[in-house]
């Protein structure tokens, strides 16, 4: 493809992206329902930790994997991980107990995990109301079918999904006295070095350690409700962090907790890594640290195999649907941990 040519669908690419943007934007804020036309730009991970691993204030992101030249193989702090639903003030407040070094220190706190697990609800309806417009305008500009109208019910069902877990998490936060559920925290390690990936998400896990079946995330029947569970690794100034949870009302994660729990530290933490790079696209990396060109490149091919952009057709969704059964359970055991110590970023003295 010709230089001129990427221009020009660089050019049509940020056109229709700006496009879509503009119609998903809400003119209330998501959290207090005060009327804005300015939102805060939130970010997913806090910028105290995406600090401890940027270069010159820019990081890497899953582009740097997949090369696409439509888009940049990197971002700046500004931009990384972030979303617009909630004003500057709610912002402010509603984040202040974990967007904390200190706290992070410590395994988090109840009112910590509603809010990371709030964080991470946000940024997916904020993708999914994008991901709406913009497959709209696919079809209506391009009218291309399939994988559209199938994206497109799955958007609409995924948003309902996490608009309820939205408004679970308002009730517990809203809650005085004895909150009526709580968060199961079934790992948390604090590690000695700095790691050299930034992720705080919402996991979406269809088969468990064992192949068997926890949410049917292919299923479009709306008597389906798909259930999540949260990981976050976070590098902090000399250690890091990793832990994962759910909620404690998704009983379909009890097995999988179970299972996990009986791995030794160094597979769990190997588990964390594979699910990370297997199921979702918003971590963010250092630009340097130790064996970096190499495992980009093992770890290439697992993440364009089972990342939802390569399915182009409903012979491959049906192969992906197989595949993701028994993701976990087949899982690659030389597949590289990015949290292991032999990658940890080393700080310049």
């Amino acid at each position: 493809m010709t230089n001129e040519k990427i221009i020009e669908l660089r050019k049509e690419y940020s056109r229709i992206i700006s496009k879509s943007k503009q119609q998903a934007k809400k003119s209330e804020c998501l959290w207090c329902g005060k009327k804005i036309t300015r939102f805060c730009n939130s970010h997913s991970v806090p910028q105290c930790v995406l600090k401890n691993i940027d270069l010159d204030g820019k990081l890497d992101y899953f582009n740097s994997m997949l090369n696409l030249p439509l888009i940049n193989e990197d971002k700046g702090l500004g931009e990384a991980g972030t979303f617009k639903l909630i004003c500057r003030g709610c912002d402010s407040k509603i984040f202040m107990d974990y967007e904390d070094l200190t706290k992070l220190e410590s395994q988090p706190t109840e009112v910590m995990l509603e809010e990371i697990a709030l964080k991470n609800v946000l940024m997916m309806l904020n993708k999914r109301y994008f991901e709406i417009e913009l497959y709209h305008n696919l079809e209506k500009e391009y009218n291309m079918p399939y994988p559209y109208e199938v994206k497109q019910e799955a958007n609409v069902l995924d948003e309902r999904d996490f608009w309820l877990d939205f408004l679970r998490i308002k009730e517990m936060r809203s809650s005085s006295g004895e909150p009526k559920s709580t968060y199961k925290m079934f790992f948390w390690k604090k590690l000695g070095y700095v790691i050299p990936i930034a992720f705080q998400g919402l996991v979406t896990l269809y088969g468990d350690l064992e192949g068997n079946l926890i949410t049917d995330t292919y299923n479009t029947s709306e008597d389906i409700i798909v259930k999540h569970m949260h990981v976050c690794m976070f590098p902090l100034e000399t250690s890091s962090v990793v832990f994962a949870f759910y909620h404690e009302d998704d009983t379909e994660y009890d097995n999988f907790a179970e299972q996990f729990n009986k791995l030794e530290e160094d597979e769990q933490l190997a588990v964390l890594s594979y699910i990370v790079y297997g199921y979702c696209e918003d971590m963010l990396f250092a630009k340097k640290f130790p064996h970096r060109t190499w495992i980009i490149n093992k770890v290439r091919d697992t993440f364009m195999e089972t990342a939802e952009i390569w399915a182009f057709d409903k012979e491959h969704a049906e192969y992906q649907k197989k595949l993701k059964l028994k993701q976990l359970k087949n899982r690659d055991k030389e597949f590289p941990c990015i949290i292991a110590k032999k990658f940890a970023v080393k700080k310049s003295t």
